[in-house]
């Protein structure tokens, strides 16, 4: 162990007396002036100095045993790396990723030092983490919209008026025979529903485009383009024109009145955010009442 010479500066100590004294690295292993296991070894060889001295070792002449026992610490929470809570952009990082590793700084009361320790890799046989779900089908979604929607019953009107009434027949509303029964939709326009999961949409689109009218009496039903379109004096019993649809019974019905059906024939269609679209079967919505299909009489007086 090297011999440790302690000098007094202001020339107090005197050559005759004994002097007792406690020494500590701390301060040298902080400075950095020592390492740690440097340290270890002083403290080490100053344990063993004392236990010899306390089992009647020689001492020099020159030295006091009534001195106090030298007291010495190898310890030094400046010199502990601890973690550098430093953002990644940090140029301590030296260029090394944050996301894989951990930065470690100590200062020993000088310059900081920092140390990159990499993530060690997971361990054989860890479980992986699960891969995220993919994204759902556009056709899945959009056959979800298609089973959910709900197509309205037709706003529909007729000529005779289909509010009119036969008191001799129940107060069921008549058209006549021979005449033209004008058939048409007054609400007409598209509807739309949207579904959406994990970032993926669609949207479907239901588009009327036809109104059918069915008379009841077992004759082919009409088809029109569009909504069809009310009657007016104008039109008399002339075959319709710009858009109006017509039927004519040519039979009257005296035993029972007739069911006559209109409805309306949808275009359903979809789209989606991801590019993907296509369609589905035209879709119907339909009302039905009853009429009587009578006879105008003329009276001659």
């Amino acid at each position: 162990m090297p011999v440790i010479e302690v000098t007094a500066g202001n020339g107090s100590l005197l050559p005759s007396s004994t002097y007792a004294a406690t020494l500590t690295v701390d301060g040298a292993v902080a400075a950095g002036a020592l390492e740690a296991e440097q340290a270890a070894i002083i403290v080490a060889e100053a344990q063993a100095a004392a236990a010899d001295r306390t089992a009647g070792g020689s001492v020099p002449s020159d030295q006091s045993t009534s001195a106090a026992p030298v007291t010495i610490s190898a310890n030094s929470g400046e010199c502990a790396y601890r973690e550098a809570l430093l953002p990644a952009t940090d140029p301590a990082w030296g260029g090394n990723d944050a996301t894989t590793g951990t930065l470690m700084v100590r200062t020993c009361n000088g310059p900081s030092e920092y140390l990159y320790v990499p993530t060690p890799p997971a361990a054989a046989g860890a479980a992986a983490a699960p891969a995220p779900p993919p994204p759902p089908d556009p056709a899945v979604l959009a056959q979800q919209a298609y089973a959910e929607l709900s197509l309205p019953a037709p706003d529909a009107y007729r000529s005779p008026s289909e509010s009119n009434s036969d008191p001799d027949h129940g107060g069921l509303p008549f058209t006549i025979v021979g005449l033209r029964t004008w058939f048409w939709v007054g609400d007409w326009q598209p509807l739309q529903r949207t579904v959406e999961l994990q970032g993926v949409s669609v949207t479907l689109t239901a588009t009327p485009v036809e109104v059918h009218f069915d008379p009841g009496n077992g004759d082919s039903v009409v088809a029109c383009a569009g909504p069809g379109r009310a009657w007016t004096p104008a039109d008399g019993n002339a075959a319709p024109t710009n858009g109006g649809c017509a039927y004519t019974y040519t039979r009257v019905s005296p035993d029972r009145p007739l069911t006559a059906t209109t409805s309306v024939q949808w275009q359903v269609d979809w789209t989606s955010n991801s590019g993907a679209d296509g369609t589905f079967p035209d879709g119907v919505s339909q009302v039905s009442d009853q009429l009587l299909v009578e006879q105008i009489q003329v009276v001659v007086r």
